[in-house]
C-alpha cells in the first residue's frame, strides 16, 4: 500500500534594503545644525550588506523595529549606545552587532560650525513576507493622486506611515496630501516631522526575509 507524506517547506531569503523618539528636537535647533556623518562609506549600504536576520527570530515569525540610540561625540567617536525600544532581543543583538563592526570615525554634529555632542538614533526594520512581497505604497498612492482619488490617496500613505513610522519620505508625501485637502495645519506638522526624523535619525535599514513555502509528496511502501 502507498501512502503520500507531504511535507511543506519555508525557504527564506534575506534582502537587506534601506532610511518618534525622546530625543527629538524643534525646528529651530534644525535650523543650525548640520548633521553627523559616518566618514568611511555609506553607513546604510555597508550595514543592509551585513546585517543579518536572526535565524530564531526566522523560526519564531518575530518582526518589528529595533531602535537604537547612541551619542557622536564632538570628536567623532560614537559612545553611549543603547537600546530604546525593540520586541526580541535577538533582533537586538543583531542590530547591535552590526553597528559595532563600524570603525570609529565620525565627522560630527556642527552647531554654528562648532563640533558638539550629539545623540542620534538608528532603526533596523525587521520584516518577513512569505510568498508575498513588501507592498509598494509609492506607486500606489502616485496613481490615486494622478486620478485624483485625493482621499484613498490619503487612507494609503497613513497605512504607509503606520507600517514605516521613520520613514520621513511618507510624512513628506501626506504633508503635500493634507495641503491639497485644505488641512493646512495637518500638513505643517508632518512637514516638521519629516525633518525631525532626518535630522534625528541616523539611516533606517531594511532586514527583510522573503519565504518561499514549497510543497514536496513522497510516497513509500509499507
Amino acid at each position: 500500500m502507498k501512502r503520500a507524506v507531504i511535507f511543506i517547506f519555508v525557504t527564506f531569503f534575506s534582502l537587506n534594503g534601506f532610511v518618534y523618539s525622546q530625543i527629538m528636537q524643534n525646528s529651530d535647533s534644525i535650523k543650525n545644525c548640520k548633521k553627523a556623518e559616518y566618514l568611511n562609506e555609506d553607513i546604510s549600504k555597508y550595514l543592509q550588506k551585513n546585517i543579518k536576520y536572526p535565524i530564531s527570530s526566522l523560526q519564531n515569525n518575530i518582526q518589528g523595529d529595533v531602535l537604537l540610540s547612541f551619542v557622536i561625540s564632538k570628536e567623532g567617536k560614537l559612545h553611549s549606545l543603547k537600546v530604546v525600544s525593540s520586541p526580541d532581543i535577538s533582533l537586538s543583538t543583531s542590530s547591535i552587532v552590526s553597528l559595532n563592526d563600524l570603525s570609529n570615525e565620525w565627522s560630527p554634529c556642527k552647531i554654528a560650525g562648532k563640533p558638539v555632542d550629539k545623540e542620534y538614533l538608528i532603526v533596523f526594520r525587521y520584516r518577513i513576507y512569505i510568498n508575498t512581497q513588501p507592498y509598494d505604497y509609492n506607486e500606489r498612492v502616485d496613481k490615486l493622486i494622478k486620478k485624483q482619488k485625493i482621499e484613498k490617496a490619503l487612507k494609503h500613505i497613513n497605512s504607509a506611515i503606520k507600517e514605516n513610522l521613520y520613514n520621513f519620505k511618507f510624512y513628506d508625501t501626506r504633508s503635500s496630501i493634507k495641503n491639497m485637502l485644505g488641512d493646512t495645519d495637518g500638513s505643517m506638522k508632518d512637514s516638521e516631522q519629516s525633518k525631525r526624523l532626518q535630522n534625528e535619525i541616523i539611516t533606517v535599514v531594511d532586514v527583510v526575509a522573503i519565504g518561499i513555502t514549497r510543497v514536496e509528496t513522497r510516497t513509500y511502501r509499507r
